[in-house]
């Protein structure tokens, strides 16, 4: 059975669809921000070796920044359903504003697991295996925030035109 196209511009009112081509647009720019950093991380970190003395240690450094990426995945996730959910959708007025704000917020939150990760093999393990948590995390976090169409349908009111 062939996948039905999402987001043609047949299926939304032609404000809808503008919406959902911006946020797409701005959450795929996000995105490519990702994958840069993680290009840029991941060569950064092929040539160092962790040698920093933590007062704290490594064990601890190692716990703190896998709960702070828990913290960043849990946060974006929020930021998404909370402010692109249905209820935060229902005045046509502000649903444009707010779900492209809230998309692009989400795949940005999720974007510092990026940073965080660099972090994490800056100070504690380089190794890829430590890493790709970090890294997958940014990338599903981002592809998570990417709007499909019938995200924006079914409302009782069109967003307005202008």
């Amino acid at each position: 059975m062939p996948e039905p196209e999402i987001g043609h511009p047949g299926d939304l009112e032609s404000a809808s669809f503008a919406c959902l081509d911006r946020t797409r647009s701005a959450v795929l720019n996000v995105l490519v921000v990702v994958g840069g950093g993680i290009a840029a991380s991941g060569w950064a970190l092929g040539r160092h070796e962790p040698d920093a003395v933590l007062p704290w240690g490594t064990v601890a450094t190692n716990r703190a920044s896998m709960a702070s990426l828990v913290v960043v995945v849990a946060l974006s996730y929020a930021i998404l359903r909370v402010g692109s959910g249905r209820e935060s959708l229902r005045d046509p007025r502000r649903r444009a504003s707010r779900f492209f704000r809230a998309r692009v917020l989400a795949a940005v939150v999720g974007a510092l697991a990026v940073p965080l990760g660099f972090a994490h093999g800056w100070l504690v393990d380089s190794r890829l295996n430590a890493l790709a948590p970090f890294w997958v995390a940014a990338l599903g976090l981002g592809f998570l925030a990417l709007p499909r169409g019938p995200e924006l349908d079914d409302f009782d009111e069109p967003i307005p035109e202008g």
